[in-house]
């Protein structure tokens, strides 16, 4: 029954005009590898913006840069380069609920559970815009030095870079007993504003896996060093970003 509704819900979605960021967050417990005929049901998530796709199987992870995209119907095909920089494949079909991806010889079809569609980019600026006409419709300066930027020539980035917040997180989060006791695994994703200074603010959970992990990736996203700032022509600027925090079973 779940299914079902789920099919009739991305059916409904592929009507509507603002699909084409495409950003998707698909839920499997099922998959085979079609090249050896084995199978398993690892839970995976898998991850599709507008310019990558990452495949979160257990406690590995495939990270592939989209070159190009066509939409057929309701389908999704993409060329993708991997890790060592060879072009592969990948497939994501709603109606039939899978997503394959191909790599020469090697072949992975996902069994999808359930689909979750982000807000596009385009929309989340929008929101944006609107807040800051609002909050400074009386002085225009303001209004400027306040604005929240979702892409920035120089993007922000934590001390060190990705690697480095990675091992700080990993390092600093703590399992929750209640996701313990439930096995619960997967990733939070959590919103943040990298302000001009490099502290963080308007720090809001996006995406939820239960077992007290949301509170937890909340806390310690608060108590991150300070990032290096983002720019827009040498000058620094306020900017959103999303921060994944991994919760795997210990």
């Amino acid at each position: 029954m779940i299914r079902g509704a789920s099919i009739l819900f991305i059916a409904m979605l592929f009507f509507k005009e603002n699909l084409s960021a495409q950003q998707f967050i698909l839920y499997s417990s099922q998959w085979v590898d079609a090249g050896s005929r084995s199978a398993g049901k690892t839970s995976s998530v898998i991850y599709i913006d507008s310019t990558r796709i990452t495949i979160e199987q257990g406690e590995s992870h495939l990270y592939l840069d989209i070159k190009s995209r066509q939409r057929r119907e309701a389908n999704f095909f993409y060329t993708v380069i991997d890790y060592n920089d060879a072009e592969c494949s990948a497939m994501f079909s709603p109606e039939q609920m899978t997503f394959e991806y191909q790599s020469g010889q090697y072949r992975l079809k996902y069994y999808i559970d359930s689909i979750q569609q982000e807000k596009s980019e385009a929309l989340e600026t929008e929101e944006s815009d609107e807040e800051e006409e609002s909050d400074s419709a009386s002085n225009d300066s303001v209004k400027a030095d306040n604005k929240i930027y979702l892409n920035t020539e120089l993007p922000p980035e934590f001390p060190g870079g990705n690697e480095a917040m990675k091992s700080w997180l990993a390092e600093n989060t703590k399992y929750p007993a209640a996701a313990r006791k439930d096995k619960i695994m997967g990733l939070v994703e959590v919103s943040a504003v990298i302000e001009k200074n490099g502290s963080l603010s308007d720090i809001k959970v996006k995406r939820d896996i239960g077992g007290g992990c949301g509170a937890e990736a909340m806390r310690v996203v608060k108590q991150m060093p300070s990032w290096v700032a983002g720019q827009i022509k040498n000058e620094d600027k306020r900017v959103r970003v999303k921060i994944k925090v991994f919760f795997p079973p210990k």
